[in-house]
């Protein structure tokens, strides 16, 4: 079964085709790759027009404390 992967960014109203991939785990990693590098979101469709699954990326942020504003240890 061929998954389509479409996408669009937030200015964009329509989806357009990017790529296809045999399997929709295949088809999901190819999206979260795109995703990450482009900031656009994905779709996934089947071969019916059915809308499996959206991908969007959002960065997570850093569990370390932010420590900029503090001041340097003496020495340096």
């Amino acid at each position: 079964m061929a998954i389509i992967i479409q996408s669009r960014s937030e200015d964009e109203p329509e989806w357009r085709d990017e790529v296809w991939r045999r399997t929709q785990f295949e088809a999901y990693t190819a999206a979260r790759v795109k995703s990450r590098l482009t900031g656009r979101t994905y779709r996934l469709v089947d071969q019916n027009g059915e809308v499996l699954e959206v991908v969007r990326y959002q960065a997570v942020r850093s569990l370390q404390p932010d420590r900029s504003s503090e001041a340097p240890p003496p020495g340096r």
